[in-house]
């Protein structure tokens, strides 16, 4: 069972880290890069950069609590292991670039191009085939003296696959009163400059047998909540901007829902409603060193101290529409849901009730 567990979520972190600290290329260039803007226009690049990447994710963790509204009885179980790709709409795939949002951003060029104030520019989702350079100048204070920084800011293309993919595995256990409960855990994985860990936890409540005159519909209803939170670490020491950074990404969800299903057979028939909260937190902490070059000729190695620290934050309403198979034990499910990233879901698991 440990296996199972450690091989899912530490490909799973290995993909976070790769996606948002890494790019194309240079994962220190480009970072050291994005630093030279002033702090609070580093932060909203990377914001708009890899906000997208975090909605995503958040919304996949909230994905593959259920493939049925009916209960295990007592002391049934289920282990389960599902895929969700959530889909970034237009809106995620490129964000809209205005030098007079920015202090220190005078434009952008973009494939080469002229530099405009104005330009749509590709996030980590983008459609792969416009990268953009942004122009800084502006003067930095740095050790008693100022520093006129004339640079750029280089920008990847996006990765041309609008989808962020989340993998879930969690056991589910009967209890009396028509009570399940949902565990999501896998104990820290660390290596010499990479930790992960995530904890879930959700109960799915059958309402109907407190409803008088309820009981006896021909289906299964009941309420779920669930809560995911995955916390991720990785060194960057020994790169070229610093020494002894470390980047840190935490991600939670929260969802609450009403569910019901409808079992014909081997075929279940299974959907639910509700809303998720999700908060993402992306730091990079320690000192940072970066190159700035000035017009006047006077260059300086500038350093910065924890210089990023982004929470995102997203939700709203869901609803789930799914088929699940069950073959002895064996289950086979799938399922779409509505909400602010509509997300595909399948999955695979051993059920007995």
């Amino acid at each position: 069972m440990k296996s199972v567990f450690t091989k899912v979520f530490s490909c799973l972190g290995l993909a976070l880290f790769i996606v948002v600290f890494s790019s194309k290329e240079s994962k220190g260039q480009d970072f050291s890069e994005v630093l030279k803007a002033q702090g609070d226009d580093a932060e909203k690049l990377l914001e708009n950069y890899v906000g997208p990447f975090f909605t995503g994710f958040g919304v996949g963790m909230a994905n593959g609590w259920y493939n049925t509204a009916a209960p295990h009885k007592f002391p049934g179980f289920d282990l389960t292991v599902s895929v969700n790709l959530a889909s970034v709409p237009q809106e995620g795939q490129v964000f809209k670039f205005n030098a007079s949002d920015y202090s220190s951003i005078s434009g952008v060029s973009q494939n080469g191009g002229a530099a405009q104030s104005t330009a749509d520019v590709e996030t980590l989702f983008g459609p792969g085939d416009t990268e953009s350079e942004l122009q800084l100048s502006y003067q930095r204070e740095y050790q008693g003296q100022t520093y006129t920084v004339n640079s750029a800011v280089e920008l990847p293309s996006g990765f041309g696959f609008p989808y962020v993919p989340t993998p879930v595995a969690q056991l589910g256990i009967g209890l009396p009163k028509g009570t399940d409960l949902k565990l999501r855990l896998m104990p820290t994985i660390a290596s010499e400059d990479f930790s992960i860990s995530l904890f879930g936890i959700g109960v799915m409540h059958d309402f109907k047998q407190w409803i008088p005159g309820m009981k006896v519909l021909p289906f299964d209803a009941s309420v779920l909540i669930g809560y995911t939170k995955l916390s991720a670490e990785n060194s960057f020491a020994g790169s070229e901007i610093t020494d002894d950074g470390t980047g840190e990404i935490s991600v939670s969800s929260l969802t609450y829902q009403i569910l019901v299903s409808k079992k014909l057979s081997i075929l279940t028939v299974y959907g639910g409603f509700g809303a998720n909260s999700i908060k993402s937190n992306l730091k990079m902490l320690g000192t940072y060193t970066i190159q700035a070059e000035a017009s006047n000729g006077a260059a300086a190695d500038i350093e910065l101290q924890d210089p990023v620290d982004l929470m995102f934050k997203s939700g709203g309403a869901r609803a789930t529409i799914g088929l699940r198979l069950k073959l002895a034990i064996l289950t086979l499910h799938g399922d779409y849901t509505v909400q602010k990233y509509n997300t595909l879901s399948v999955g695979v698991g051993f059920s007995v009730r």
